[in-house]
Parts: structure tokens; C-alpha cells; sequence
């Protein structure tokens, strides 16, 4: 014979909302105390970039471009990112208002591009990225104005690692 607890309605509902807030708990509350996500790092620190700096507005034009849909701002620790730079962590990205990792990668990574390439390579790859890789899919920029562009490679060449330094070298030994 059945418990007549697995017939109420009012207890079903009442342990699926217990089950749904613990899941919220977890997903939504717990994170906000972890130090790892909380604590910024050097590199986000590099990052903060002052309100209309030409890194600002060249993220602003990277967003309004939609560059985030093909390239992801993280790298993963995997071998096929292995070549990227360091690891992304959560801190990086403490000062973006919208993270731009993105889940999938048409174009390369860029979390580090700005110790990749020169800044008048990349310019030159906004106006014409078809010149360095024959079939790329990526549009030409040629269109946008020259401020836009300048600003769009100051933000790609703002994308890099904080410099390591002595004390981090020497911990890290």
C-alpha cells in the first residue's frame, strides 16, 4: 500500500521547490563566495580599462560587430589550447560587464591576441583578413571609420597576459 505522502500534491510541490532552490543555491548564490571569482587578477586588473579609453570604445566596437559570436575569450585547459597562453581563471574576467567567452569558436581565441601580433598586423587583417588566410570567412572591416578601427586594434592588443613578475616567478618555482 502506498504512502499517502506520495499522493499529496502539496508535498510533490513542496520537494520539487526544495530540490529547485537547492539547485538555485548552487548554480546562483554559492559562487558569489568563491575567492577565485571574487578576487580579480593582474590580468583583469590590466583590463579595467578607464571609461573612454580607445580600449573601452574598441570593445564597444568589437561587441557591436559581433566578433564575440566567432571568437571565444577563454582558453581551456586543453591540448589544442596549449599554444595559446596561460589558462583562463575565473578572475580574469572580474572586471567584464559582458564576459565575451562564448561557448564555441568559429575564428581562433583571442584571450591573449594582443602578444601575438603586431598592432599594424592587425589592421591590417580588420581591413582585408582574406590577405593572411585564403578562405577565412571572416568580413573585411574596411568599412568601419578609421577611429573605430584604431580603437577595435587597441582592444585586441590589450588582450594579453599580465607580465609575470619576480615574487610570481619565484612562487611559482
Amino acid at each position: 500500500m502506498a504512502n499517502d505522502s506520495e499522493k499529496n500534491i502539496g508535498v510533490l510541490m513542496l520537494g520539487a521547490f526544495a530540490l529547485f532552490m537547492i539547485g538555485v543555491l548552487g548554480t546562483c548564490v554559492l559562487p558569489f563566495f568563491d575567492s577565485a571569482i571574487n578576487t580579480p587578477t593582474e590580468t583583469a586588473k590590466l583590463k579595467n580599462y578607464p571609461a573612454n579609453s580607445g580600449e573601452a570604445r574598441g570593445r564597444a566596437v568589437y561587441i557591436r560587430e559581433g566578433c564575440h559570436w566567432c571568437h571565444s575569450q577563454s582558453v581551456r585547459p586543453v591540448k589544442a589550447d596549449s599554444k595559446l597562453g596561460p589558462v583562463s581563471v575565473p578572475g580574469d574576467y572580474y572586471y567584464d560587464k559582458i564576459p565575451l567567452i562564448m561557448t564555441q569558436r568559429t575564428g581562433p581565441d583571442l584571450t591573449w591576441v594582443g602578444s601575438r601580433y603586431s598592432p599594424e598586423w592587425q589592421y591590417e587583417h580588420l581591413n582585408n583578413p582574406q590577405k593572411f588566410y585564403k578562405g577565412s570567412i571572416m568580413p573585411k572591416y574596411n568599412y568601419l571609420s578609421e577611429q573605430d578601427k584604431r580603437d577595435l586594434v587597441a582592444y585586441l592588443m590589450s588582450l594579453k597576459p599580465a607580465p609575470k613578475t619576480s615574487a610570481g616567478a619565484a612562487a611559482g618555482r
